[in-house]
């Protein structure tokens, strides 16, 4: 800010006490102004919310950075890591345009992946690491953590998700096997047993003994009878317990990352969306077109090329429309919103025609419309036309083409799309 005096004076000029008095009034008024337009010296005159704007401005972060939080956090800049979709608008721009740059830059980096296998990994392990960026509505699909974050030192593997797994382990259960020898006087042909005692046959190795029979070999195999439970694991820690997977002790926080370097509230930035959007616009309905120098001319003459072409686009027919049934010749249909109506018949004979014509609301009789009677000569083949209509417009079709009807439909006009249903 600049501050003059009322009065000044060239070296060896006479200066008047009244004057000399205003210059000293000017500057006394000027020290007291800046005193009271600026903060005291301990901050004592600011207001509570300059204060919160001061400790909030220390709280800037950079675009993509994690915030672990013990509670739930409010701040408009922050976004839980829960895979939710970031458009590029408001304060959010700036972290779209970073996303889209790092894109661009590497598409194939391996913190990027497709919505699809975005889905397939969320579906199959209950998150991903990763981020998807929309190239056609310019839109950032967070990744959505619901684990542990392992930290890395190679940008290489940024994003990429190390399964859950135990260490190789293999045992095989030890078998009991018990066999014994008994010798008999005589042979013995056959012998029953139950339990694990089996007939293992003669051993023909081992000759008799001091007049002994023959060995007979008797089994013992403690697989064949088997009784009982085995003990539940236990562990040498006391704190561990079972678990279906491998779980190291965690306690769960809120993970946040920073898609914009502020630190505004909600209702902040709903403002600043809403001054963003309004600012300098035309009003919804258009009411607000003058020769105002801040905003659009009635003849559109200070509008942008893009805007021009926006602005005649809403009137061009949209993807969206519903099909009407004809009826009698000289039946008449109103237009459900702003669009197009279309006819699409076959002709059984020359000079067969259709034909639709227009009434607006404010009129009471029926404009000549569109007609068509295709090539008069020919004897068959499609009659097509179609014809604008403003909502709640009237319109009358009359026909004499006696063939099927290939379609009949009401078009909408891509600014009256969201009255599809």
């Amino acid at each position: 800010m600049v501050y003059s005096l009322p009065y000044s004076f060239a070296p060896g000029e006479v200066a008047r006490p009244q004057e000399v008095n205003a210059n000293f009034n000017a500057i006394i008024n000027q020290i007291e102004e800046i005193n009271t337009t600026k903060a005291n010296i301990d901050l004592s005159n600011i207001s509570s919310d300059g204060m919160d704007n001061i400790k909030n401005s220390s709280l800037s972060k950079n675009i993509g950075e994690l915030v672990f939080s013990t509670i739930p956090l409010t701040d408009a800049g922050l976004h839980l890591l829960d895979g939710s979709i970031i458009l590029s608008e408001g304060i959010y721009s700036d972290f779209c345009k970073h996303i889209r740059k790092l894109y661009y830059e590497n598409e194939d980096a391996n913190y990027f992946t497709t919505e699809s296998d975005w889905q397939s990994c969320v579906n199959t392990y209950g998150e991903c690491g990763k981020f998807v960026y929309d190239t056609e509505n310019n839109s950032v699909r967070l990744p959505k953590i619901n684990g542990i974050i392992e930290s890395t030192a190679n940008i290489e593997t940024l994003g990429e998700l190390i399964k859950a797994g135990l260490p190789n382990h293999t045992h095989t259960r030890g078998s009991m096997n018990i066999t014994g020898t008994v010798r008999g006087t005589s042979l013995i042909e056959s012998m029953t047993a139950t339990g694990v005692f089996y007939n293992a046959g003669n051993n023909s190795n081992q000759a008799p003994s001091e007049g002994q029979g023959t060995c007979q070999t008797i089994g013992f195999d403690a697989s064949r009878k088997w009784t009982g439970s085995t003990s539940e694991a236990e562990y040498g820690d006391n704190s561990i317990e079972n678990s279906s997977t491998v779980q190291p002790q965690t306690i769960k926080y809120l993970i946040y990352i920073v898609v914009a370097n502020s630190s505004k509230t909600d209702i902040q930035v709903d403002i600043d969306l809403i001054s963003a959007d309004l600012n300098n616009k035309a009003d919804c309905d258009l009411s607000n077109i003058s020769t105002n120098a801040n905003i659009a001319n009635k003849n559109l003459t200070n509008i942008t090329d893009t805007a021009k072409i926006l602005i005649s686009g809403m009137g061009m027919p949209s993807d969206s429309y519903i099909d009407l049934t004809l009826g009698a010749s000289g039946s008449t249909y109103t237009a459900p919103a702003n669009g197009y109506f279309c006819l699409n018949k076959t002709k059984t004979s020359q000079n067969q025609y259709i034909a639709i014509n227009r009434k607006s609301k404010d009129s009471d009789a029926f404009e000549m419309g569109v007609w068509s009677n295709g090539n008069p000569a020919a004897t068959s083949g499609l009659v097509y036309t179609y014809l604008p209509a403003k909502k709640d417009d009237l319109i009358q079709i009359d026909y004499s083409a006696g063939g099927a009807v290939s379609y009949f439909r009401f078009i909408y006009a891509q600014g009256a799309e969201s009255e599809f249903v």
